[in-house]
């Protein structure tokens, strides 16, 4: 655990409901933390701590009396803790919000948050939307503007009525015009829903800026038993986009793809994440870590979202006996 010191912002990973916690007093063995948001003092052992350190990086998502900032810059004084630069404020990690709408893709999972698999394969496709061909572009903007309430009816190969009266995008369009989607503005006759259309703008715009998608876990039983494999994705300054995805040793897996159907199932499951906490805390700190670890060595930039995919029994990892 790394050091524990006087105004640093954890979390409690068994108790994440009661939000952000202020360390009052911290020695090398325990530590007191005062919870703002419900008045809640409590008291840790750090050998036995469920705590974890809240730490925003540049282009996060935080709040401060009940907006959001993002953020830009960080440094950490003397004393381990962290200043957030958001625009031309300098907002003291101490004064943000105890309730945070957005925690950090690498806490999720720790304090049992996660999305449906599905939404993390559309964050990573919209961060790759200028790079789609035609035919993967099309059910790209199907997906993500049926995330949003549009919906679809085929008129011929490639070409749709679009009704979005039960979404709040707006198409600019009337829904009995047919449309065609592809990266290209001149795909053919009709209206052309490309990359650079507002509607499709609009709709980027907004799921890239929610967190959605951020930290995902799907059991898929194709995988072997109590395995799992840690998919992460990468945005540098430049905007390219780099995909990993390591197994349980550390081995690379270059053209790994989840289960088709266990994607499809997890569109409207709901997974109790308690069973699977122990395990967690033994590989997924250690997986994320060498996510990291290779990505800043290749310079890949900012980590925008990750999955832990897990084989059948992965709540078993690590023990001897069942």
């Amino acid at each position: 655990m790394p050091n524990i010191m006087p105004g640093q912002r954890w979390i409690s990973s068994a108790e994440p409901e009661l939000g952000l916690g202020t360390i009052l007093r911290a020695d090398a063995r325990q530590s007191d933390i005062i919870f703002t948001g419900c008045g809640e003092l409590k008291h840790f052992t750090h050998a036995s701590s469920p705590l974890l350190r809240v730490r925003f990086e540049p282009g996060d998502c935080l709040f401060m009396d009940g907006s959001a900032r993002t953020v830009d810059a960080l440094t950490e004084d003397a004393g381990g803790t962290l200043s957030y630069r958001c625009g031309a404020e300098i907002l003291h990690e101490g004064s943000i919000d105890p309730e945070q709408q957005h925690l950090p893709a690498t806490l999720r999972l720790l304090v049992g948050q996660y999305d449906a698999a599905f939404l993390f394969e559309l964050r990573r496709r919209a961060l790759q939307a200028g790079l789609l061909d035609q035919e993967h572009f099309e059910l790209f903007a199907m997906a993500l503007l049926g995330h949003y309430g549009c919906r679809f009816t085929p008129v011929s190969e490639h070409v749709f009525l679009l009704d979005a009266e039960a979404s709040e995008l707006e198409p600019g369009f009337d829904k009995s015009t047919p449309c065609r989607f592809g990266n290209d503005e001149n795909i053919g006759e009709g209206h052309s829903i490309h990359g650079g259309h507002p509607l499709m703008q609009a709709a980027l715009e907004r799921f890239l800026q929610s967190r959605a998608g951020s930290a995902g876990f799907l059991i898929d039983d194709t995988l072997p038993a109590r395995s799992a494999v840690l998919e992460t994705v990468f945005r540098s300054a430049d905007g390219s986009v780099s995909l990993m995805a390591l197994d349980a040793r550390g081995n690379h897996l270059p053209a790994f793809t989840p289960s088709e159907q266990a994607v499809f199932r997890s569109r409207d499951s709901l997974i109790d994440l308690k069973p699977f906490i122990r395990s967690m805390n033994q590989i997924y700190p250690m997986l994320l870590e060498s996510s990291l670890q290779q990505a800043a060595e290749a310079d890949s930039g900012k980590l925008e979202a990750l999955r832990l995919v897990v084989g059948a029994e992965f709540a078993l990892f690590g023990k001897k006996n069942r």
